[in-house]
C-alpha cells in the first residue's frame, strides 16, 4: 500500500469544505481501463455530467446508476427493507471497472458487505474498484459530487439536497469490508480524502 500527500494552497479552510485535488488513483484507473479492448464502467455517484463525458471519450460503454439519490429515497421511509440495491442489476462479469466514489462514506457495515457483493459478481476478472472515503467527518458533512476536470482535476460540488447518514471508517476498518480484493494503491490527500484502488483477483479478463 502506497500512500502519498498533496498540499494545495488554497486548502486554508478544508476543515468546513473539501477542496479539489490532482488524482493520482483516478489517472491509473482510467490509464488501465483505456486499454482494454471495448472497456466497460460503472459509475454510482450523482448524475454529473463532466463525468459522463469524462468516462464516454474514454471507455467503449460508459454506465451510471446514481445510488446517492436511490439511498436518499430509502432513507426517508419509515423501514428500510433493502429494496435500494435492486438498482445494481447488472449481468455477473459484466464491467471491467467500477467507480464508487464516497459512497463507504454514507453506509452501514452490512450495506457495505452488500454493494462489495455486487461490485465483486459484476466486475470481470481482474476488474477495478476505485473509490474515495474522507479521513474524518467534515463540519459541513454534505454529500457532494466528485466533478473531473483537466488533468485528472477533481474538484467538489456540494449536494445539500443529499442528506444521508455519515460513517466514517479508519483505513484497516475499511480495507476489510473489500477483503476479497487485492488493494493495488491507496493515496491520502494533504485535504483529508483518501483513495483506494482495488483489483478483482484474477489473471485474465473474463
Amino acid at each position: 500500500m502506497i500512500f502519498s500527500t498533496t498540499r494545495h494552497g488554497n486548502n486554508s479552510d478544508a476543515e468546513s469544505l473539501p477542496v479539489g485535488y490532482n488524482s493520482t488513483i483516478l489517472k491509473e484507473f482510467v490509464d488501465t481501463l483505456g486499454g482494454l479492448r471495448d472497456a466497460q464502467t460503472l459509475d454510482v455517484g450523482p448524475v454529473c455530467q463532466e463525468n459522463i463525458t469524462f468516462f464516454a471519450e474514454r471507455m467503449a460503454r460508459h454506465h451510471v446508476c446514481d445510488m446517492f439519490s436511490w439511498l436518499k429515497r430509502e432513507n426517508g421511509k419509515e423501514l428500510r427493507t433493502g429494496d435500494e440495491w435492486k438498482y445494481l442489476d447488472y449481468p455477473e462479469r459484466n464491467f471491467d471497472g467500477i467507480q464508487l466514489w464516497d459512497l463507504c462514506d454514507y453506509l452501514e457495515d452490512g450495506d457495505m458487505i452488500r454493494l462489495v457483493k455486487l461490485c465483486y459478481k459484476m466486475l470481470r476478472a481482474s476488474g477495478l474498484l476505485m473509490l474515495i472515503a474522507f479521513e474524518k467527518k467534515p463540519a459541513v458533512s454534505i454529500a457532494n459530487t466528485f466533478v473531473i476536470g483537466q488533468g485528472y482535476r477533481v474538484d467538489i460540488r456540494p449536494q445539500p439536497h443529499l442528506k444521508l447518514p455519515w460513517n466514517f471508517r479508519h483505513n484497516r476498518a475499511l480495507t476489510s469490508l473489500l477483503s476479497n480484493f487485492t488493494i493495488v494503491r491507496s493515496f491520502r490527500y494533504h485535504s483529508g480524502i483518501r483513495e483506494f484502488l482495488f483489483k478483482k483477483p484474477g489473471g485474465f479478463r473474463d
